[in-house]
């Protein structure tokens, strides 16, 4: 083997011991960044060194093996929150809708109450008058 060659396999057994070490002590999610493995922090802590993951498939494959096993599962609850935001997009829409509703209503009732005071004013007038001169004006 050459230099390079051992330097390979150090630096995966490396990170199989890494990924053996994160099974066992369930403490993967420490190095999640964005669904996957932090691979800076990965590399740092080996001390290897970042052109590994390109230059090693083996190495390559292990961290995406590692990468589907701990965090795979986020995907399903990525849909579980597009889900429940969907749904809360269309209770907002109802709520909004039935806002809509209740404003256009108030609006109504708004006028209609203006034409009952002014008609109450009218009636009550007519009431003053008929109260001082006991007759009902035409």
């Amino acid at each position: 083997m050459s230099n390079g060659q051992a330097k390979g396999q150090e630096n995966l057994e490396a990170v199989k011991q890494w990924i053996a070490e994160r099974d066992a002590q369930q403490d993967y999610g420490e190095y999640e960044r964005r669904g996957i493995v932090n691979r800076s922090a990965l590399f740092a802590e080996l001390n290897i060194s970042r052109s590994t993951f390109g230059s090693n498939g083996e190495i390559r494959k292990l961290i995406e093996d590692a990468d589907a096993r701990w965090y795979g599962e986020k995907e399903t609850d990525t849909k579980a929150h597009k889900a429940a935001r969907e749904r809360s997009e269309k209770k907002a829409a109802v709520t909004n809708a039935e806002v809509s509703k209740l404003m256009d209503q108030i609006v109504k009732l708004k006028a209609e109450n203006a034409q009952l005071k002014r008609e109450n004013e009218k009636y009550a007038a007519m009431k003053e008058v008929l109260l001082e001169t006991g007759y009902q004006p035409r």
